[in-house]
């Protein structure tokens, strides 16, 4: 069955990491949805997310191939359960002082943060799962957004193991 996935990646962090695990996706045909990368609490090494969607024998592949990748030090797929899924989203949208009150408002119920505030738009930060971030949209999009930029999805099993 055909479902979206997060796969962990952690790898040393030199020049060309990201590139090369990337390029093997293009190369084997996977789909890359969304991707988020940064460092770990270990000095030298990087965490890349991968939000990508197939089945369990596409998955597998995927681990096998990436562990090829020199440099690669752990391929994980994250269960549906017991890990936690966030995303960051910046969101302009068009406020005037008939709507301003009401977008507030309406940000704060979804624990957004305005951070910027024109005579035309307000600019919100929103963290949270995919649907909470849709159901924002879903309801802000009768004010007319102006723009929407998201980061991948970053994913941590819970408890003590990674």
């Amino acid at each position: 069955m055909t479902r979206r996935h997060e796969i962990l990646i952690i790898a040393k962090n030199k020049n060309g990491i990201v590139s090369r695990i990337m390029s093997l996706f293009n190369r084997r045909g996977y789909q890359v949805q969304k991707m988020t990368a940064g460092v770990t609490n270990k000095e030298g090494y990087a965490r890349l997310t991968l939000t990508v969607e197939g089945d369990d024998k596409t998955l597998d592949q995927i681990q096998k191939q990436v562990y090829k990748i020199i440099d690669v030090v752990k391929v994980k797929v994250f269960p549906e359960e017991g890990v936690i899924r966030r995303e960051l989203m910046l969101l302009k949208v068009k406020a005037n002082h008939e709507t301003r009150a009401q977008i507030v408002q309406i940000a704060e119920i979804y624990r957004g943060k305005v951070l910027d505030v024109s005579p035309t738009s307000l600019t919100i930060e929103l963290t949270g799962d995919v649907q909470k971030l849709r159901g924002f949209i879903d309801i802000l999009d009768n004010y007319g957004i102006l723009e929407i930029a998201k980061t991948g999805v970053l994913a941590m099993s819970r408890g003590e193991k990674m």
